[in-house]
């Protein structure tokens, strides 16, 4: 079907949207690093030995927490003002960030998840000053008319151009929860990209189809003419048509969606669909970029800081056994509870967090000590003392204004009261504490709407259970099933695990009757 590519260089550059992700910044100058790279990077200048950072390149392509996750501990605990997205930035430009600048000049239309500038930056190689640029920037866009064609779209934010002001990178789980359901909050985005789409020959390149929770299922809603695969693969020169997608998520966003999809490389292709368009590419200056090693000599000082860092990649890759705990250091300490905890060792996480607590600790560690340690005392089935710890922990997150804390405290709360509910003989007591923990659940569904897409799932995760208790198996599954979706796109594997075998008996539960 190399025909259609060729009819595809014949097109109406008004007529062709490009969908782009990361893949297309990797080739130099612009040369920005893939997450695995930044990751392996990171390991290695802090010191981490060859053996540890193979365990964790074995990780990568299998389940694991999002980056955007990752991004959100990191926040966290290491980097208040994410330093590190100035390692996905680059002041030049490849060629194929010069050959969408001249479709982008021609009439062509641009929606990009990368936060970099290099497309920008070809652009002012060309001296063309484009007018139509838009940024998600955490709000809503303004309802007036915008174009439908010459259109460049940062959809997850962008660095700073000249005189504009830092605006949301959806970098973060926190950030990403907003655009969740293709940019349900936001309707005049989601009305304005799926016009753009509407009709339109998209044409993918460098992008893995990861975004489940806006770009991915705003595409499977939307109506374009056909989309155009270029998988990049380097064994083949120029792209070959396949009906074998190994992606799976675009295997299924095909069964929505007429996609073509390609195999090959990227640059001969363009190489010949600029001389089809009469344009000559070529690639910017090399220019010294922000690295790794600079990020942390900049902001790990200690070795305790470079391990705080390390350790949050280990409990996001689910390398518990890497947790690196270094003297009495409270983080180290607290990450390795966490370690523990996901490796059920709560006898551990017990007499850690009970003497943590008897020292001077800081509040914000405190806070996660007395979470981690009521869900031990619940594991070890001490439901008394766990579940008045666990409502202590939800008054001083409601007292700190730390919404996230709040809702995700609220939950562990709430399944400690169901759980202990359910040993109780007085059918009128555990009536009363299940219909508040019901209540409980329908509040943190609605609240963490738009702030915190774990608490939301784990609050269906609660109401599935209560129906399932209930003996209302099919309202269970279905409501069981709609949170392990939505863990499944954030990659708790912890949480995953669960819940699948709670999904098995269910299952089994309605065959059987």
């Amino acid at each position: 079907m190399y025909h259609r590519l060729k009819k595809l260089m014949e097109e109406n550059s008004n007529n062709i949207l490009f969908l782009c992700g990361a893949g297309i910044s990797l080739d130099a100058p612009a040369s920005l690093p893939t997450v695995n790279k930044f990751i392996c990077d990171v390991l290695k200048e802090s010191g981490i030995s060859n053996e540890t950072i193979d365990r964790v390149y074995n990780q990568f392509g299998k389940m694991n927490y999002r980056f955007e996750s990752l991004v959100d501990q990191i926040r966290k605990n290491c980097d208040a003002d994410l330093l590190l997205t100035k390692l996905f930035d680059s002041s030049s430009f490849n060629k194929i960030h010069h050959f969408l600048s001249l479709m982008l000049r021609k009439g062509s239309s641009i929606i990009t998840t990368n936060f970099d500038n290099c497309i920008e930056n070809a652009c002012y190689f060309e001296n063309y000053e484009f007018s139509n640029r838009f940024v998600y920037n955490g709000v809503d866009l303004s309802n007036d008319e915008k174009p439908l064609s010459n259109v460049l779209i940062k959809i997850h934010g962008s660095q700073p151009i000249v005189k504009e002001i830092t605006g949301e990178l959806v970098i973060t789980i926190k950030a990403l929860a907003k655009t969740e359901g293709a940019f349900k909050s936001f309707p005049n985005w989601r009305k304005y990209l799926l016009n753009l789409i509407s009709n339109k020959i998209v044409v993918v390149m460098g992008y893995s189809c990861s975004d489940d929770f806006d770009i991915v299922p705003l595409l499977a809603e939307s109506k374009p003419k056909e989309v155009v695969w270029l998988n990049f693969d380097y064994n083949n020169f120029m792209p070959i048509f396949t009906d074998d997608i190994s992606n799976i998520k675009i295997k299924e966003l095909s069964k929505n969606i007429p996609i073509l999809y390609y195999n090959g490389r990227l640059i001969p292709f363009l190489l010949e669909w600029s001389k089809q368009a009469s344009f000559c590419l070529c690639e910017g200056e090399h220019k010294k970029q922000f690295t790794v090693k600079e990020y942390i000599f900049q902001l790990y000082k200690t070795q305790v800081e470079k391990y705080v860092l390390c350790n949050e990649i280990f409990l996001s890759y689910g390398l518990y056994d890497e947790v690196i705990i270094l003297g009495d250091n409270l983080q180290l300490r607290l990450q390795k509870i966490k370690s523990e905890f996901r490796l059920k060792n709560y006898q551990y996480v017990i007499d850690q967090s009970r003497e943590i607590m008897e020292s001077d600790t800081p509040p914000k560690i405190l806070l996660e000590i007395l979470y981690y340690l009521s869900s031990a005392l619940y594991y070890k089935c001490d439901y008394k003392e766990a579940i008045e710890i666990a409502k202590k922990c939800v008054l001083i997150g409601w007292r700190m204004k730390d919404m996230d804390f709040y809702l995700n405290s609220l939950i562990n709360y709430a399944s400690m009261q169901y759980v202990y509910a359910s040993t109780l003989s007085c059918k009128d007591e555990q009536e009363n504490i299940l219909k508040h923990v019901q209540k409980i659940y329908h509040i943190v569904k609605n609240r963490a709407e738009g702030i915190n897409i774990e608490a939301k799932a784990n609050a269906l995760w609660g109401l599935g259970d209560l129906e399932r208790y209930m003996g209302n198996s099919y309202k269970a599954l279905e409501l069981l099933q709609e949170a392990l979706a939505v863990l499944q796109k954030i990659g708790n594997v912890y949480a995953i695990n669960q819940l699948e075998s709670i999904i098995k008996e269910v299952k089994f539960k309605i065959k059987e009757t």
